[in-house]
């Protein structure tokens, strides 16, 4: 998701769809936009690939999962907890990759296609028996370490993890013709079509054996829209469709498309759970996520809506826009701040601590504070800025023009009645309606509240900001 002014931002959210397999005539880079590329160089692994930390930029630092956490635990007893961490989990390797592969093809600088190569080798290297890949996988060297062949049992369809890389290799395969980068990304997408449940929707999980989910079942076999479970395979299905020429995934697309009508909330309520029933009810997920209509997914949902748009023509995909915007309109607890969560029917916001109890109000923000790995986290923030329009924590003008500016042109309505008329500009339905059909800003909506606070968040987006706006 890139933050440029025009007319340099058109044509870097354009590169993607429109450059030719080779850099089409190299030209220099503005000078912002080459230090944040550079600087995404300079926290690649020795191998290819990033992981959480900058310097060093190796080890098993950061490590957020159940099974890497208690392997670290159990092998650092031993001392034998000597594996570096391959990070996909949005923004990790594969946004990376592609904010490269973007960067190589505006400029033809051949250092930026080196280190996408590198991290498509990578890739291709750790790719799991289901087609797909975890959102951490602990190395040894470059191989994935063998315990974790062994024991792991989740591939990751969320945090654009297994879509992200299928994505990236797709779009590689389109910069050099590798063969080995194709099918990867052919196996990649099989998965996800695989994985796609009766309804429409997608889980957070791919799980093996399949038994597990009779015997085991789990919120994250359910059809879901947290971290962008459903909006990730959306774009990448169609990203597959364009680059491989496969109907069959704008075919998958369209039916998750589909299903995100069906299951958006009421007209006073047109947003989207963060979970689902089968039968399209809104669920809980984990302890501190209630059931209930949740803004981040809701603006991620709508990205993915209106990518649908764009690719098929079909106009009932814009039918969402309208009603979603205005339930964030009326939704918002302070200027430019939404809760995580509301309750279905009275609109509240629900504060959940972490023990799954309620709290009344959530705590105020705390200051942001300098993170373990300092400059890396605002170097790894560029890269997945850059690479993909609807992935969680975006920069908060372009998702603004994008959601309105996008819906409008298939609105194709006279510009004469697009103009405020009485009191529309003081109704906040009418104002949100007129938003959507004038191309104007709805206002941030990205940035929101919880229970926790997000401490690093006026950091990271301070560096999207600097690393990535041309003057």
């Amino acid at each position: 998701m890139l933050t440029l002014r025009r007319p340099l931002g058109a044509l870097l959210l354009l590169a993607l769809a429109c450059v030719p397999a080779r850099a089409a005539e190299p030209r220099p880079l503005p000078a912002e936009v080459r230090q944040a590329l550079d600087d995404v160089l300079a926290c690649e692994r020795p191998g290819g690939g990033w992981t959480y930390v900058c310097d060093p930029a190796t080890g098993p630092y950061g490590a957020a999962t159940k099974i890497v956490i208690r392997a670290t635990q159990v092998a650092s007893v031993l001392g034998l907890a000597s594996w570096d961490l391959l990070v996909l989990r949005s923004p990790g390797t594969p946004a990376a990759g592609l904010v490269l592969l973007e960067g190589y093809r505006l400029s033809g600088d051949e250092r930026y296609l080196d280190a996408a190569r590198r991290a498509g080798d990578l890739l291709v290297a750790t790719q799991l028996r289901s087609g797909g890949w975890a959102s951490e996988m602990p190395l040894s060297g470059n191989d994935l370490t063998w315990w974790f062949r062994l024991a792991n049992r989740w591939t990751a369809l969320d945090d654009d993890v297994t879509p992200g890389a299928a994505r990236f290799l797709a779009e590689l395969w389109s910069t050099t013709r590798d063969p080995r980068y194709r099918a990867a990304a052919e196996r990649a997408f099989d998965l996800l079509v695989a994985s796609q449940l009766e309804g429409g929707g997608f889980p957070l999980t791919a799980r093996e054996p399949r038994l597990l989910r009779e015997i085991s079942p789990s919120f994250e076999d359910l059809p879901s829209t947290n971290d962008a479970a459903t909006s990730g395979p959306i774009e990448a299905l169609l990203v597959g469709a364009r680059l491989l020429g496969r109907d069959d995934l704008l075919a998958a697309a369209r039916r998750a498309g589909d299903w995100l009508l069906r299951v958006q909330g009421p007209p006073r309520q047109a947003a989207w759970a963060q979970q689902y029933e089968l039968d399209g009810r809104p669920a809980p997920g984990r302890r501190f996520e209630p059931a209930g209509y949740a803004a981040w997914e809701s603006r991620e949902m709508l990205d993915a809506l209106l990518d649908l748009a764009d690719a098929t023509g079909d106009r009932r995909y814009c039918a969402a826009v309208p009603g979603a915007v205005d339930w964030f309109v009326r939704s918002a607890i302070a200027p430019g701040c939404w809760a995580r969560l509301y309750a279905a029917g009275s609109n509240e916001p629900l504060y959940v601590a972490r023990d799954g109890q309620r709290v009344r109000h959530p705590p105020p923000p705390r200051p942001a504070r300098p993170r373990r790995e300092g400059r890396a986290a605002q170097l790894r923030a560029p890269a997945a800025a850059a690479a993909h329009p609807g992935r969680r924590r975006p920069l908060p003008g372009r998702s603004r023009r994008r959601t309105a500016g996008r819906a409008r042109r298939f609105a194709a309505e006279p510009a004469a009645a697009n103009r405020p008329r009485g009191d529309a500009a003081r109704d906040p339905r009418a104002a949100a309606d007129l938003a959507v059909r004038r191309w104007k800003p709805l206002g941030p909506l990205v940035w929101h509240a919880n229970a926790r606070g997000r401490p690093a968040a006026s950091q990271t987006r301070a560096a999207r900001r600097t690393a990535l706006r041309v003057a």
